[in-house]
């Protein structure tokens, strides 16, 4: 993104990019629901081959956008609006980081089609808990700054009665 020194202009750009990204949070939950039930199912080893390399591109892809944009661009907009959202930031995106090593770990297992039958559905619950924790550290982080803002934009709007 183009920096801005206008937080109305940014914070329209950040919720664009969140838009996107929030999207690609639920492809990446439904390529992790289609492999929890091809497990459950016992379909065959190809079917949930070509499952997890799909489910191993969406997740770094949505790791990789959240750390390289989002996060930043959230900082960015924290720092235009001067309210003290970067200490919650400086808070959660560490705790959020903390998820990605075994994010990864798990794509790099499973995600060049190499087959772990005897460990695929404790790994993939495991993965499952992890998102769960990553996905509501980063609702928090949304929540704190980039909702809080859109709340200061509008109560800066002028009443219209």
């Amino acid at each position: 993104m183009t920096p801005t020194d206008n937080p109305k202009q940014q914070f329209a750009a950040v919720d664009e990019l969140l838009g996107r990204w929030l999207k690609s949070r639920n492809t990446l939950l439904s390529k992790y629901t289609d492999i929890a039930l091809s497990t459950e199912a016992s379909l065959d080893g190809t079917e949930i081959d070509s499952g997890q390399k799909a489910l191993g591109e969406v997740i770094v892809d949505y790791v990789s956008t959240g750390h390289f944009e989002v996060f930043h661009e959230l900082i960015n907009e924290a720092e235009l609006f001067a309210d003290g959202g970067h200490k919650l930031a400086a808070r959660l995106i560490p705790e959020i980081s903390d998820t990605t090593d075994f994010i990864l770990a798990y794509e790099e297992k499973y995600g060049a089609g190499q087959e772990y039958p005897e460990t695929l559905e404790r790994d993939l619950s495991a993965l499952g808990e992890i998102l769960e924790s990553r996905f509501e550290l980063e609702d928090q982080l949304i929540a704190g700054l980039h909702n809080r803002h859109r709340s200061k934009l509008a109560d800066a709007r002028p009443n219209m009665a």
